[in-house]
């Protein structure tokens, strides 16, 4: 892991620590001793294999610090970060693991790279960035964590930059509760232009990947299971989002692009892949639902089979603007696409969709839950003027 404000850093000296093998042992002074000689002298601390028991180590300046990789491994206690570096303007860590605590690591104003990190059994949060500056979080295995896997926040809304990619984020609890705030893998708020790609999330119990607030976002190239709510959530204060080629399989709720109440709009759904959909935690009226979208959103060539409720969801009674569903294969789910048809809904496009094998209905006008029409999929169907249907192939 290499965090930086302005470049990495270069040293040859280093210091020793020898590690605490009893479990109960505390290190925390003698490492924190280490690290202030190190950053007051050539600026490299070189940690030898075995467990060190610390809490809330400081580093507030310049410093490389080296472990064994699988072998050197800080291990914490709850009611504290294990690091924090807020203050470091070039830190390179590379070979440790973290083990417990609340927090693994948190980091605030840093760029930089952290990458090929483990990070374990945090209580709270095991990675939370705060008003990155071009940060890079790769290549991670991230697992068994109380709340939160890995945190990109900002304090108000604004381009951050940062880059999630290709990390391994497992089994992410909600132990403090919430409505969402915990429980997820991935989690994004307020920051914008953050880049989600090619990362494996599994067992969440709320979404694997959850944007909040955050504009200009791609969520692209993931592969998600096993979530008790959403499994890519776009939600809140956003503007512009792309979340294409996922593969989600085994969730309560595939995709959410919502929140026009908030404002939360502009997004392209395109080229998913989702599979096995049930009921689960998902807050709302909608649960069991493949893609659900409100507001200036284009939901075009995805692939949804075996979703209990709806394969593609347009607007909730009135929050429903500029939605279009094209291209899509629907397969084997409750009802193929929904479209709000309540007053004050806006006009959805649904055409080129290949919809087979619903249970209930092909193409149903909604208002919230309730069902507003017959199946507008069948010859002969009345359809509303808020919905327009082209060149839909119907499969019993």
């Amino acid at each position: 892991m290499n965090v930086s404000r302005r470049s990495l850093l270069s040293a040859s000296a280093a210091l020793a620590v020898t590690p605490v093998k009893a479990i109960a042992a505390d290190q925390t002074l003698q490492v924190q001793t280490a690290i202030n000689k190190a950053i007051s002298g050539d600026g490299v601390l070189r940690l030898a294999a075995g467990k060190y028991h610390v809490t809330g180590l400081q580093v507030g300046a310049s410093l490389q610090i080296e472990g064994v990789a699988g072998k050197t491994i800080l291990v914490g206690s709850a009611g504290a970060n294990i690091l924090n570096a807020d203050s470091a303007k070039n830190l390179t860590i590379t070979g440790v693991t973290f083990d417990g605590g609340d927090n693994g690591l948190s980091l605030a104003q840093c760029g930089g790279k952290i990458s090929n990190c483990v990070f374990r059994l945090q209580e709270k949060t095991a990675l939370l960035a705060l008003d990155s500056k071009g940060l890079e979080i790769s290549s991670n295995h991230v697992y068994d964590i109380g709340n939160n896997g890995i945190q990109v926040w900002a304090t108000d809304k604004t381009e951050d930059g940062t880059i999630v990619c290709n990390n391994r984020v497992e089994r992410v609890a909600a132990k403090d509760g919430g409505s969402g705030q915990n429980g997820n893998g991935i989690n994004i708020y307020k920051a914008g232009n953050v880049l989600v790609s090619n990362n494996r999330v599994t067992d969440c119990t709320y979404s694997a990947i959850r944007n909040n607030s955050g504009s200009y976002c791609t969520i692209t190239g993931n592969n998600v299971s096993r979530t008790g709510e959403v499994a890519i959530y776009v939600e809140f204060a956003f503007a512009g989002a792309v979340v294409s080629s996922n593969m989600i399989e085994n969730v309560a709720f595939g995709i959410s692009i919502t929140n026009l109440d908030k404002d939360g709009h502009l997004a392209v759904c395109s080229n998913n892949v989702i599979r096995g959909v049930h009921r689960g935690k998902t807050e709302g009226a909608i649960n069991g639902s493949g893609i659900y979208a409100e507001a200036d959103t284009m939901v075009s060539g995805n692939v949804i089979e075996n979703a209990s409720d709806i394969g593609i969801a347009l607007g909730w009674g009135p929050y429903c603007r500029n939605l279009s569903a094209q291209g899509n294969l629907i397969k084997d789910c409750g009802t193929g696409i929904t479209a709000s048809v309540t007053e004050g809904a806006g006009a959805t496009y649904i055409a080129n969709n290949v919809i087979s094998g619903m249970k209930l209905a092909a193409i149903k006008g909604m208002d919230h839950q309730n069902p507003m029409t017959d199946d507008l999929g069948k010859v002969g169907a009345e359809v509303p003027n808020l919905i327009l249907l082209k060149d839909n192939i119907i499969r019993i």
